[in-house]
């Protein structure tokens, strides 16, 4: 980053900051289809000089939700059966044990873990865990807070935010070329050994490719976004 920066290059990139922001009364509507609109707050970070462009997906969300749902359940799962073992013959119910397990667990589901308050409460001689109680405490400007939201930083301050958002999301639109290419039209392999034919091969594939952007285009203006 720093070089693009000193040799006056422009950049839009995802921006690797943990912090979510993102105010839903200051952002704009850029895409507005039913399960997939897309908003976006642009802000001036004055000490860079830099535009961090917050982006709300609801496509996004749906997913980062579901992943997030999961996730917690898995730890809630795993927190109950290390509360349930303690009263039952044969388990370890030693404090320290516990607590050894219990630090296994929220490494094992660190995405989840991070948003609870987990209590393990020893005996009067504190030598045993007697029980274990948790209560989920979201972190602040987390995927848990804002799921849906991802932020783009740009060196491009007078672009608006829907052509700054339409231009970064051309690269996804690439990948998937590159995808398609090499997957369902057949790019590769490639097994002929002589030059035309190889060339043909290609030719045969770009065809391809065309008529499926072909396809996609018109689909789009019909509002259909299948890929």
């Amino acid at each position: 980053m720093q070089y693009l920066i000193e040799h006056g290059f422009h950049y839009i990139v995802v921006s690797r900051k943990r912090k979510r922001d993102f105010d839903e009364e200051k952002s704009i509507l850029i895409k507005d289809i039913p399960g997939q609109s897309v908003k976006v707050q642009k802000v001036i970070v004055e000490e860079t000089g830099e535009v961090e462009l917050y982006c709300h997906s609801q496509l996004r969300e749906k997913k980062e939700q579901a992943m997030q749902d999961s996730f917690s359940e898995k730890y809630e799962t795993a927190l109950n059966s290390l509360h349930t073992g303690l009263s039952k013959k044969g388990t370890t119910k030693n404090y320290a044990k516990v607590l050894e397990r219990l630090g296994r667990i929220k490494e094992k589901y660190a995405r989840a873990a991070q948003h609870y308050e987990v209590t393990v409460v020893p005996d009067d001689g504190g030598g045993k865990a007697i029980s274990i109680s948790w209560k989920r405490v979201e972190k602040a400007n987390s995927q848990a807070t804002h799921p849906g939201v991802y932020c783009l930083r740009t060196n491009l301050t007078d672009w608006n935010e829907e052509t700054l958002w339409r231009t970064y999301t051309m690269l996804t639109d690439l990948e998937s070329v590159f995808r398609s290419l090499k997957s369902e039209l057949g790019l590769r392999p490639i097994y002929h050994r002589k030059e035309e034919r190889v060339n043909g091969h290609i030719f045969i594939t770009l065809i391809a490719y065309h008529l499926v952007q072909t396809l996609r285009y018109q689909l789009k203006t019909e509002h259909i976004n299948d890929t």
